[in-house]
């Protein structure tokens, strides 16, 4: 198995396990940290933050929305310069964060959410989040961050190969 499809594969056993234990025993905000952090059961049939929440078929479009959203990052693997084993990982993260997403969607109706972050009284409750959420944020940031990078070192190259060919 390569590292991409393992790391997904990991991303939506530790997703799935985390959401079974929540719902099995319903914590309804169960401290973790004080009040910073505690373990609250919150669904959510919309996309991040609740977004399309309260559309009628909200749950449905963006079910078929994850699925396309595979189906571009298995048909476009090759174009997604994954010769580094750090994009393959992030690549991993986010598809292993869809299919966890999408798996709640198929069998619950909306997605479970479980994490939740109080941050003062300025900001309130961060909403509510899961490993999946985790992993897709993570797994976009490190992709565009390493992205970034190497045009940024290709641009570097081409600069430097520019000014030697000057004789500057």
């Amino acid at each position: 198995m390569n590292s991409l499809a393992l790391t997904a594969a990991v991303v939506f056993v530790l997703d799935q396990l985390t959401k079974w234990l929540v719902l099995r025993f319903q914590p309804h905000e169960v401290p973790v940290i004080g009040e910073f952090f505690q373990l609250t059961l919150v669904t959510n049939r919309g996309a991040a933050w609740g977004i399309f929440s309260r559309a009628e078929y909200s749950n449905a479009v963006l079910a078929a929305f994850s699925i396309a959203a595979v189906l571009l990052l298995f048909g476009f693997r090759r174009a997604l310069a994954m010769q580094h084993l750090a994009q393959r990982l992030a690549l991993g993260l986010i598809a292993g964060g869809i299919f966890g997403n999408l798996a709640d969607r198929v069998q619950h109706g909306s997605v479970v959410d479980f994490l939740d972050f109080y941050l003062g009284p300025k900001v309130g409750h961060w909403p509510a989040f899961n490993i999946a959420d985790s992993a897709i944020c993570v797994g976009v940031f490190v992709y565009l961050l390493l992205t970034l990078r190497g045009h940024a070192a290709e641009a570097h190259a081409v600069i430097k190969a520019h000014n030697a060919a000057n004789g500057k």
